[in-house]
């Protein structure tokens, strides 16, 4: 009887594997830049038949179909960076999936998406960094020297973290300590002649962050010939407003713009699009987009002389208030294009 019984239970587990589904999408290809609206061809193998679809663009249901083993569809979407979801079930039961990553530009063409909320479409040639948060060779600091704050708690980051993320590989940190400030910096290197600059990633923050979190803090820079052109930017928690960066005075100056704490647990989208002007040592905030919110903000800060090596980067920054318990931040699909 018990040899029979795992024969049973041998050809069930074997029923069970056969009736998988398989999803293949021939186009989009993963990665793959587009212009909205793209179409989306998929087909679905099973040895049961295949009696429905979803197509989900960031979680959301933008495509249904019902009897057929292929599919072909039309998506809309904003400009930037999408996760799309192609899944297919049988009449067992049992569903197929297939998960990749678009970048829709309004003209598919460029890199580094735009064309929307007043953000620039990015030209042909612009130099593009993808996924800069899984990059290497970070650089981080606690301390006031050159976080600001009092360098009290500890803080530290992990890259590679899959849950949560939005391409499966997202970095993670974390900042304690009463009035304690935390920095971590990518630098790109050297590109003395471009000027415009479109940040495009997305952060995620946890229940702590209301508590503790004083102000998160994102910036982008370039030093050309000793000047820092530091395009540093803050949701300000305490203050309730978003904040641009004074190099020269060394001081946050207020937006009109309020900003509210993200909410946790959920994925925010930011794109922030700056200008520099070298001859004139100048760095312009033009448009900030929250959300799909685009805001105008048109704030000019002037450079300061530092002596420091020609460079560009980007920077986040956790700033606990005087409470000093400890929260997390994760950033994904970390995107600087420069022209």
């Amino acid at each position: 009887m018990k040899s029979l019984l795992l024969l049973a239970a041998a050809l069930v587990g074997l029923s069970m594997t056969a009736a998988a589904v398989n999803v293949t999408v021939s186009t989009p290809g993963n990665n793959q830049q587009v212009s909205s609206p793209f179409t989306l061809t998929a087909n679905a193998t099973s040895q049961y038949q295949i009696v429905g679809w979803h197509v989900y663009l960031d979680g959301n249901n933008v495509f249904t179909a019902g009897v057929t083993n292929s599919i072909t569809a039309t998506i809309t979407a904003s400009a930037g960076n999408h996760q799309i979801v192609t899944r297919a079930w049988d009449s067992s039961g049992a569903y197929g999936s297939f998960t990749e990553t678009v970048m829709v530009t309004s003209g598919g063409g460029g890199g580094g998406g735009g064309g929307g909320n007043g953000l620039p479409t990015p030209p042909p040639g612009a130099i593009v960094f993808n996924n800069i948060d899984d990059r290497s060779n970070w650089s981080t600091c606690h301390d006031p020297s050159c976080a600001g704050g009092s360098g009290e708690g500890t803080y530290w980051m992990a890259q590679d973290q899959q849950n949560p993320s939005r391409d499966g590989t997202a970095t993670e940190f974390y900042n304690s300590g009463s009035w304690a400030n935390s920095l971590w910096t990518q630098k790109l290197g050297a590109n003395n002649n471009v000027h415009n600059f479109l940040w495009d990633f997305w952060i995620y923050v946890d229940s702590e962050s209301q508590t503790y979190g004083q102000a998160l803090e994102f910036d982008a820079f370039q030093f050309v010939n000793g000047y820092n052109y530091m395009m540093g930017s803050q949701c300000d928690y305490g203050g309730g407003k978003w904040d641009t960066w004074n190099e020269t005075t060394g001081h946050w100056i207020p937006t009109s713009l309020t900003c509210t704490k993200f909410s946790p647990n959920t994925w925010h989208h930011i794109q922030w699009y700056m200008t520099t002007n070298t001859s004139a040592h100048t760095y312009t905030y033009v448009t900030l987009v929250i959300d799909g919110n685009g805001h105008s903000i048109n704030y000019t800060g002037h450079a300061l002389y530092n002596g420091w090596g020609n460079n560009l980067g980007v920077q986040w920054q956790l700033d606990d208030n005087a409470a000093g318990g400890g929260y997390e931040e994760w950033t994904d699909k970390s995107t600087l294009t420069v022209w």
